[in-house]
């Protein structure tokens, strides 16, 4: 069977005649390339902004990067508001056409065609809204991955914490510390594709508020534990559900934390420690390596795809 090949039509004058002539249209490229379908492609959305005015974008999640397609236009994330973009032109009365792309923590991707309009018809979007809105309108395709989450979904792992947050489930009980009536322990731990899903639960049970100024995670050299702080690595969480920076008197506040890969030798711990703004009630508690059996997997949640 011959391959069809798209062709478009050129006029050439030969012998001072007009002759048409078949070409392939993929003699803009070097070398034989074929056309992307409509499936396989992300339709951009039409978007204007004005250089008196400022547009803002609400996305669902933080948002992780942002792509110009020109000097026409500036944009930045608001203050203090991970997920919504300020967008304008830089100049009045710009011609061309450009591009805008956002990517987001979820792992959504975003594309807008951007043109000038001196007064928007819209100003302040929800892109949310208009995704749930607009059923064959799909530019919020999980096709995104970030390095920090290795194969994994950033969509599957905020359902996976979802999930866990939801059950409230405590399978681990002998994990945590407590003074000064607060009270910081494990429930919960999970692991799938070198993922690791913490379940904490910080309790209160004074009477003054309990304020967080930050929570750490760190391996440590377990024969060094009573003598000094050295040989301590640092681990940052790759996501966090439900974060939170008070926990009130006579009360209780769980969260989720993601972390990577990690490996826990015989001779290392992992302190986990809550520390309290202006504040001396500091919380740790330590996990061996033997506690790693303690994970349970993603299965038992029955986690599903919203």
């Amino acid at each position: 069977m011959k391959h069809l090949i798209l062709v478009s039509i050129i006029l050439t004058m030969i012998g001072g005649r007009l002759i048409a002539q078949e070409t392939p249209l993929n003699n803009l490229f070097k070398g034989f390339s074929q056309p992307f379908s409509h499936q396989e492609t992300i339709v951009p959305f039409g978007l204007e902004v004005s250089f008196h005015k400022t547009s803002h974008l609400l996305f669902k999640s933080p948002i992780r990067y942002v792509d110009l397609g020109s000097n026409n236009l500036i944009a930045g994330k608001a203050k203090q508001a991970e997920n919504v973009l300020r967008v304008k032109a830089s100049k009045a009365y710009f011609d061309a056409e450009t591009s805008l792309t956002v990517i987001c923590a979820d792992g959504s991707f975003y594309a807008f065609n951007v043109k000038y309009a001196d007064e928007p018809e819209k100003l302040n979007i929800d892109m949310n809204e208009v995704v749930l809105k607009d059923a064959q309108v799909q530019p919020n395709k999980q096709t995104v991955f970030f390095e920090e989450l290795g194969n994994e979904s950033p969509r599957w792992v905020d359902l996976v914490m979802q999930t866990i947050y939801k059950n409230n489930d405590t399978h681990i009980r002998h994990i945590g510390a407590k003074k000064a009536r607060i009270q910081f322990h494990l429930k919960g731990l999970y692991v799938e594709k070198g993922l690791f899903y913490f379940h904490t639960e910080l309790k209160n049970r004074s009477k003054t508020p309990f304020e967080i100024d930050f929570i750490t995670f760190k391996i440590i050299d377990k024969k060094l534990l009573k003598k000094t702080a050295i040989q301590e690595l640092p681990i940052s969480p790759v996501r966090v559900f439900h974060s939170v920076t008070k926990v009130d008197r006579k009360s209780k506040e769980r969260t989720i934390f993601c972390l990577g890969k990690i490996t826990l030798p015989n001779d290392k711990l992992l302190e986990v420690s809550v520390f309290e703004k202006n504040g001396g009630r500091h919380q740790t508690f330590l996990l061996e390596s033997k506690d790693w059996e303690q994970a349970q997997t993603i299965e038992k949640l029955q986690v599903r795809w919203e």
